[in-house]
């Protein structure tokens, strides 16, 4: 009986030993399998960094390079041998070496990086147009171990937009010459022919005279948009009473804009510091906005309204109205609202842009609050100078 016992003793640990080789050949051939995707996956990531036209960049969180790419090297002109353990402020520019510290702070919170255009320096010493995206990489525990970075070339996309800025400043400036004589000659009629009470040629030289400024007002936008994509646009501040320019853009708004009902609600004589032309583009083409997406004979609210220390400036339509998609935009260069209803509207998309950047100069910006078929409100604030009288 004792050796039938261990007999089966011998048997069932014969058995329990083939059930955990087997199991332990499974756990061998799981793991070859998993390797063997791995090494697949790790293959195919990299060719495609290998292969792609942007530098990928890996760097810690001291700034070392751990890894350098084929288009790294053809981009920048530096090897992966020469690159990697050195520091990745050898390619920023000793005037933009401060932008490494607030890229780092922003990715320690979690945040992306995502196209920020600047300069970085080459081998040779030349300096390209880069666009950047950087994220961070995190270990399993999801704390940020180091930095991938993707860089591409934009220099030759930014040589193009020069170009046709300098076409569009060229083209603007010849034809602002003849526009103000043409003006001038129309102003003058005008004050001849009022004498002699000839109706019919004083409607059509003040219709000409009305489209000689808004021609004008084209002209300028274009100008200022070439002047503010090569930063070279300054203030000319001056302290004026802001009521009494709000008067004169009130004033040409009715001459430009007879079909329109244009109120004002008009507030204390006070005093601001800004510069007057540019701050009266930023109302003229608030106000042309109004004009062009609402329909005739609707009104056009003007308001000036003190809060605080601030002044804040509205115009308001009872127009088309402009959906919370195209708002996220609306104040992007070139950007037209995606409404079949606003298709016959003319326009370039560049009047809002240059309302918000000029703004911005003053350390103001443009705010809107739109739905659609209600109208729209844009405004903005600048800060009260002073409220006695000049």
């Amino acid at each position: 009986m004792d050796s039938y016992n261990s007999l089966n003793d011998k048997i069932g640990s014969h058995k329990l030993k083939e059930i955990e080789l087997n199991g332990n050949i499974r756990q061998q051939e799981l793991l070859i399998e998993a390797m063997r995707l791995a090494e697949e996956k790790s293959a195919i990531l990299n060719a495609i960094i290998e292969s792609t036209d942007d530098a990928i960049i890996s760097k810690d969180l001291n700034g070392t390079i751990t890894s350098w790419n084929n288009s790294a090297e053809r981009i920048f002109g530096y090897t992966a041998e020469e690159m990697i353990g050195q520091s990745i402020l050898k390619l920023i520019p000793a005037d933009r070496q401060q932008e490494e510290p607030l890229i780092l702070n922003q990715l320690k919170r979690g945040q992306r990086v995502d196209h920020f255009e600047t300069k970085r320096r080459t081998k040779n010493g030349c300096f390209i147009d880069v666009s950047l995206t950087i994220s961070p990489v995190k270990d399993k525990a999801g704390n940020i171990i180091g930095l991938s970075k993707i860089a591409r070339d934009i220099t030759d996309k930014k040589m193009a937009e020069q170009r046709k800025n300098d076409f569009v400043a060229i083209v603007s400036h010849e034809l602002k010459t003849p526009l103000t004589s043409m003006k001038s000659y129309i102003q003058l009629a005008l004050g001849k022919i009022k004498e002699s009470n000839e109706s019919f040629i004083e409607s059509v030289l003040t219709r000409a005279h009305t489209q000689t400024q808004k021609m004008t007002m084209m002209i300028n936008d274009f100008l200022n948009l070439s002047r503010i994509e090569e930063g070279k646009m300054p203030l000319n501040r001056s302290r004026f009473v802001l009521s009494e320019l709000i008067d004169e853009v009130v004033e040409e708004g009715c001459i430009l804009a007879p079909n329109h009902l244009i109120e004002y609600q008009r507030c204390s004589r006070f005093i601001v510091d800004a510069d007057k032309d540019k701050l009266c583009q930023v109302m003229n083409n608030l106000l042309s906005n109004a004009v062009k997406y609402s329909d005739p004979g609707t009104v056009i609210n003007i308001c000036c309204k003190i809060e605080v220390d601030v002044v804040r400036v509205s115009f308001s339509d009872h127009g088309l109205g402009i959906s919370a998609e195209d708002q996220k935009r609306l104040f992007e260069r070139f950007y037209r609202v995606s409404d079949e209803r606003a298709k016959n509207v003319s326009g370039f998309g560049i009047g809002l842009y240059l309302v918000a950047e000029i703004l911005k100069l003053h350390g103001s910006k443009i705010t809107v609050s739109s739905e659609i078929g209600k109208g729209s409100v844009f405004s903005f604030c600048l800060p009260i100078e002073s409220k006695e009288l000049i």
